[in-house]
């Protein structure tokens, strides 16, 4: 099977582009891309938001060729890409208001050479950086689908038997991650369309069918979003929160730029106008009529608000774990009434839904990661509160984490299904402690970066930082732990958004050994089989090239390279290349080519794999950034590691 395309390059020059966006696109300047492939109409309505984008390319969240070529005309939040930019273009840029509050070598993680990167956002600098490695090998261009003729429709690409084996492997595969029914067979043909086309990825040998399902997806979330009044409905807002979580694979790579906080965003503003955010409360109000003893109209009516309100509560799990750690504010919120539907079930026994448990323990998680990354400590704000604050939020998580840990043990299916619930768990745990800590660093910004300052910063007069840093290693292995506990096949089919978490969280691992080093001691303990681990597995849950869990693989890969590296001056050698994570469609090779999978070369120098050249990566300078902890700090937590188990052998 053959990979993606990489993004075309662009043709045009900038400077061509930059002083000619006004309100509109001026008639001398070209369609972008996409608009030109589709020959659609393409026009830029806000030449000020960052970054650019004609209108269509945003509504739909795909990359547009604008992004590189044209500057925004008002100021933005963007730091500059260059140092080469004209100083008109230098002087309509802000730059990021967390990071801007450190000295300028803070803001840096040069994990790649790659400008803009902030790490107020972690998980979306890790997406960004996942895509690195696609846009430095170039594979030879697969020519463009030959689509059939007249309206483009399912039922013209593949059969109706193709369709229903399409059906029934998402039914198997991805609707378990849903937590609700999806209204297919044939029914809804753009949820039918949808569901088809993530399910086509483990076609083998079939291109052609899944970059028309592609098109045809794409066609009709435009159409959707474009004009979404009369097209509003359950199926449709089920079909834009399952393309916000699973991207389809094998068809135009353009698709590389989807963003899946724009098309869940717009699943919710649907579903708000169709109250199904109110579909909780009317549950409750029905369940209280008549003491429980319901006509057949109310009885119907309770299953329908159900099936609603679990719809909505998955709706707001989605935005959660989509938005948060990526520097945007979910739109949805969950009331009093939705915590209450999915609360934990008192006893297992008679009929209980596990989806429902399942939606439930997720919402808290989620619910508390929005607390913990909400409350955020002002300049000149009380340190003792916030962090009392910080406290309740972990306490609370750890209840989560216990009603979590016997259930793949003790319930009789959906094991699997329940054991990834300790990944969403450790990654809200993971992202408040973060944020703790990058606050704890700025409320005392005004002492020098070469000055050890965790002293200064002591709620209670506790050492809180020592305490957080100790907390976010053992949450970052234990969360890597649940990943490599997890089935491989299962967890190819996991939502697009987990691989970047499994990423995050290997990250800091290979930070926290840089800034151990740096210190003269190193992180006891099976870090780097941890992280070796972690590859394989994620080799072995990539269903396809071009899929997330490789693309984190290569992530993850290129950590490892880098800490390997650093022994460089020490006259170790540095690795020329890594193993190459496959796909369940080449298992069967002994020796994959290297021309069918994407190779590291985000993290090696200009000269290619095999030079030993490697990229200036600087993990100390992130951690310095974000959980800023200097070598003192680790000293200091090996000391009271020590102390721990004193004793041990």
């Amino acid at each position: 099977m053959e990979p993606l395309h990489p993004p075309m390059k662009r043709s045009r020059d900038p400077k061509d582009t930059r002083a000619a966006v006004g309100n509109k696109k001026s008639k001398s300047i070209q369609a972008c891309m996409s608009c030109r492939k589709h020959k659609t109409r393409c026009e830029i309505l806000n030449p000020g938001k960052s970054p650019v984008r004609c209108h269509r390319c945003q509504v739909l969240a795909l990359q547009c060729s604008y992004e590189e070529a044209i500057t925004p005309t008002a100021s933005t939040s963007r730091l500059p890409s260059s140092n080469s930019e004209s100083p008109e273009g230098a002087k309509t840029r802000a730059p990021k208001p967390m990071s801007s509050q450190l000295p300028p070598k803070d803001r840096l993680w040069s994990f790649v050479e790659h400008a803009g990167m902030d790490w107020s956002a972690p998980m979306l600098a890790i997406q960004q950086l996942s895509k690195l490695p696609h846009t430095h090998l170039h594979p030879p261009e697969r020519p463009p689908p030959v689509l059939p003729p007249g309206e483009l429709i399912l039922m013209r690409i593949i059969s109706e038997e193709q369709i229903r084996y399409l059906l029934d492997l998402f039914d198997e595969r991805y609707t378990p991650w849903l937590n609700f029914k999806p209204a297919t067979r044939m029914t809804s043909s753009l949820l039918d369309a949808v569901c088809c086309a993530i399910a086509a990825r483990h076609l083998d040998d079939a291109a052609d069918i899944k970059a028309q399902l592609q098109t045809l997806t794409e066609d009709s979330i435009a159409r959707l979003i474009f004009n979404p009044r009369p097209s509003e409905s359950v199926e449709a807002i089920q079909a834009l929160l399952i393309l916000s979580l699973w991207t389809p694979l094998g068809g135009p790579p353009e698709d590389s730029g989807r963003d899946g906080r724009l098309l869940i965003a717009s699943a919710v503003s649907m579903a708000m106008n169709l109250r199904l955010n109110q579909a909780s409360k009317t549950v409750a109000v029905l369940r209280a009529k008549n003491d429980g003893l319901l006509s057949a109209e109310d009885a119907e009516a309770l299953e329908a608000a159900l099936q609603n309100a679990r719809l909505w509560i998955s709706l707001t799990n989605t935005e959660s774990m989509l938005c948060l750690g990526t520097g945007r504010v979910p739109l949805s919120r969950r009331s009093p009434e939705d915590l209450q539907l999915i609360d934990f079930p008192q006893s297992f026994d008679g009929l209980i839904e596990y989806g429902d448990v399942r939606l439930g323990i997720a919402a808290s998680a989620f619910d508390l990661l929005e607390q913990g990354v909400g409350s955020r400590l002002q300049p000149g704000g009380d340190m003792d509160t916030w962090y009392d604050g910080i406290t309740v939020v972990l306490e609370k998580l750890k209840r989560v984490k216990r009603l979590i840990t016997p259930l793949p043990y003790v319930l009789e299916r959906d094991q699997f299904y329940f054991h990834i619930l300790h990944v969403y768990e450790g990654m809200a745990r993971l992202l408040v402690l973060y944020f703790a800590l990058w606050d704890a660093r700025l409320s005392v910004a005004h002492i020098p970066q070469a000055q050890w300052w965790h002293p200064q910063f002591k709620p209670h007069s506790a050492g809180a930082v020592g305490e957080w840093g100790r907390d976010m290693v053992q949450t970052t292995e234990a969360l890597l732990v649940s990943v490599l506990a997890a089935d491989a096949r299962h967890l190819g089919t996991a939502p697009d958004t987990i691989f970047t978490m499994v990423a995050l969280a290997a990250g800091y691992v290979v930070g926290i050994k840089f800034l151990m080093l740096r210190g003269g001691i190193a992180l006891i303990g099976a870090s780097d089989l941890l992280l070796a681990r972690i590859v394989s597995h994620l080799g072995d849950a990539t269903c396809t090239p071009g899929h997330a869990a490789q693309r984190s693989a290569f992530l993850v890969m290129g950590m490892i390279a880098r800490w390997e590296g650093r022994a460089g001056s020490t006259g170790a050698a540095v690795p020329a290349s890594y193993p190459t994570p496959i796909s369940e469609n080449d298992a069967s090779k002994a020796t994959p080519s290297p021309s069918n999978f994407f190779e590291p070369s985000a993290f090696v120098g200009s000269a290619g794999m095999g030079t030993g050249t490697m990229l200036e990566t600087d993990f100390n300078l992130f951690m310095d950034s974000t959980i800023p902890m200097d070598p003192n700090f680790w000293n200091n937590f090996m000391q009271t590691q020590a102390e721990l188990v004193e004793g041990y052998p």
